[in-house]
């Protein structure tokens, strides 16, 4: 068994017919088919069922499939790592971003790393946080940086501080008699609007208070919560390091005092894969930043 045939068999298992696979591998039927063929003598096992429209992987292939995509990610690591070897570290760092992050990355993380490692560079992923979780677990990407609360299970994960969530309008939005802090019974009088990956966390902060908020705007990006803000739709809600990092003085805010609202940035990798010179540097940058 090689990384090739791996490489074949996952193609086949995700395409669902031979055809389908030479074409997205760019090959002819023939030589897949007698790959298979030769995995399956190789393994002792029926790794796929022959249908009359589709091949269905059995117990032995779904479990070949789900091991094939690791090892095939740690081939193409212990690869990267030994092109590092000869150049300096200085590959390609396969990392995921959520949109919330990227003045923490860009300001506080990643000036660091690029003094280590000032050959490297990035192919970037951006999305929300359980997409590029899902990146991670898929091995389409060696690290990402995501923002809490999500589930660690099988995760590494490096954190930096918490930071709480920030109501923010247009000018004149707060009335004087509201202080620097505004308590979460005070945002019941403001149309609010916020994206959906912080959408649980509000509502049950909500709940535990016995409020009832008017939301007027729910969204999937922050910065589309703060641009309606600023054109007087409302009050959006926000972590405050996506605050900090679009606000133009063109708005007033307050922080939101409330505990459970609090957030925190992290660089997660999965426990179970290896992880390049690069991905190390990267946590390395996010745990002295974390001191």
């Amino acid at each position: 068994m090689n990384i090739r045939q791996l490489e074949y068999f996952v193609a086949i298992a995700e395409s669902g017919t031979i055809s389908a696979a030479a074409r997205k591998l760019k090959i002819s039927q023939p030589p897949l088919s007698a790959q298979l063929r030769l995995l399956e003598e190789e393994t002792g096992t029926l790794l796929v069922e022959r249908g009359p429209r589709r091949l269905q992987l059995t117990e032995a292939g779904k479990l070949l499939y789900q091991r094939a995509g690791t090892m095939i990610s740690l081939a193409e690591a212990t690869m990267r790592e030994l092109r590092d070897f000869e150049d300096g570290a200085g590959g390609t760092l396969q990392l995921g971003t959520i949109s919330s992050c990227g003045a923490v990355l860009l300001e506080r993380c990643l000036p660091g790393f690029q003094k280590k490692f000032p050959k490297a560079s990035f192919e970037l992923r951006e999305g929300n946080t359980y997409e590029m979780l899902e990146m991670l677990r898929s091995g389409v990407i060696e690290a990402a940086v995501v923002r809490t609360p999500f589930p660690e299970d099988g995760l590494e994960c490096v954190y930096l501080e918490e930071e709480p969530m920030i109501a923010a309008g247009k000018k004149g939005s707060f009335s004087k008699d509201v202080s620097e802090k505004i308590l979460l019974r005070e945002l019941e009088q403001f149309p609010l609007i916020y994206y959906r990956r912080m959408e649980k966390l509000l509502e049950e902060a909500f709940r535990r208070e016995g409020l009832r908020p008017k939301v007027f705007c729910k969204n999937d990006d922050a910065r589309t919560s703060l641009m309606w803000a600023r054109a007087g739709m409302g009050t959006a809600l926000v972590p405050a390091s996506i605050f900090r990092a679009m606000d133009r003085g063109e708005m007033e805010y307050r922080e939101v005092e409330a505990p459970e609202l609090v957030t925190r940035i992290a660089v997660v990798r999965r426990k179970d894969s290896y992880s390049s010179v690069l991905t190390e540097g990267l946590f390395r940058a996010f745990q002295e930043e974390h001191r």
